[in-house]
């Protein structure tokens, strides 16, 4: 089958049209075959390019591990730029429907690709976050391994938690990413984004569910913005730090993110289950 292959901030993703898919191959075994990075091509994620019934553009995304999710904000991003690098859209204004319902975007330059999305509004009762239906899981104190942290899980087109830490190495991560999300408030996997404020920018690791620790994670740089805010950290303009460059979300009714997307291959791809 004929791939695409992108990424954001680091964030990589093999993007395959849904016609290039036999009928008998299961998305969540594809997933995990294309994104192996031993015997695949390699990636965070597997993004399959569809329509809708009312054919609108439609992002299905399952995680390297095969499980489906509902959405990937830099998987979005890179969405875009295939739509338009394949003639797909013919306009800058877009309207893409996901697991997390209808986005709309637009590309506001092209070299380089830059794409500005809406990405709707947090929800803090999600049906994914199994705290207390009476008020919302927002700076809850847990131990974990004798660790205090303090924490807010919010539902951002997937389900995040936010934790602010001095200590974002790559070896906290790690080890706390995977012990915060097996925690019982939460009846599926939660990704964790660890943040840290420096020199007015906001610097965040996320251990992703179904993935682990990747170099940016889109939809948690939104949640971790809105939690920002409202701890008084952040104004509505929040510059958030990647290794690979920044993101840049505009805090109002609506949260918005600002970014790029990369295309780095193409190639065909011998799938052997």
């Amino acid at each position: 089958m004929r791939f695409e292959k992108y990424h954001g901030l680091g964030n990589d993703f093999i993007i395959v049209g849904e016609g290039e898919i036999g009928t008998d191959l299961k998305y969540s075994e594809l997933a995990k075959n294309i994104c192996d990075r031993k015997t695949g091509i390699g990636a965070d994620g597997l993004i399959i390019v569809s329509k809708d019934e009312n054919n609108n553009n439609e992002m299905i995304f399952y995680n390297a591990d095969g499980s489906f999710d509902t959405m990937c904000g830099n998987g979005f991003r890179c969405f875009c730029l295939y739509l338009k690098n394949h003639n797909l859209i013919s306009k800058d204004d877009l309207v893409v429907r996901t697991g997390a319902g209808i986005l709309e975007a637009k590309i506001i330059n092209s070299d380089p690709f830059m794409v500005k999305v809406n990405m709707g509004r947090e929800n803090y009762h999600h049906e994914s976050i199994k705290f207390n239906s009476q008020r919302e899981l927002f700076n809850e104190n847990i131990v974990v391994e004798g660790k205090e942290f303090h924490i807010t899980s919010l539902f951002m087109g997937t389900t995040h938690t936010v934790v602010f830490v001095e200590d974002i190495s790559n070896e906290f991560v790690d080890k706390y990413g995977p012990l915060i999300n097996d925690f019982n408030f939460f009846p599926i996997d939660t990704s964790v984004n660890f943040c840290k404020i420096e020199e007015g920018k906001l610097r965040i690791k996320t251990w992703e569910r179904g993935v682990g620790r990747t170099l940016a994670c889109g939809t948690g740089s939104c949640a971790s913005a809105i939690v920002a805010k409202r701890l008084d950290l952040m104004g509505d303009n929040v510059v958030v730090q990647h290794l690979l460059g920044d993101l840049e979300i505009e805090l109002g009714e609506d949260v918005y993110m600002i970014g790029t997307g990369v295309k780095i291959a193409s190639g065909h791809f011998e799938n052997q289950q």
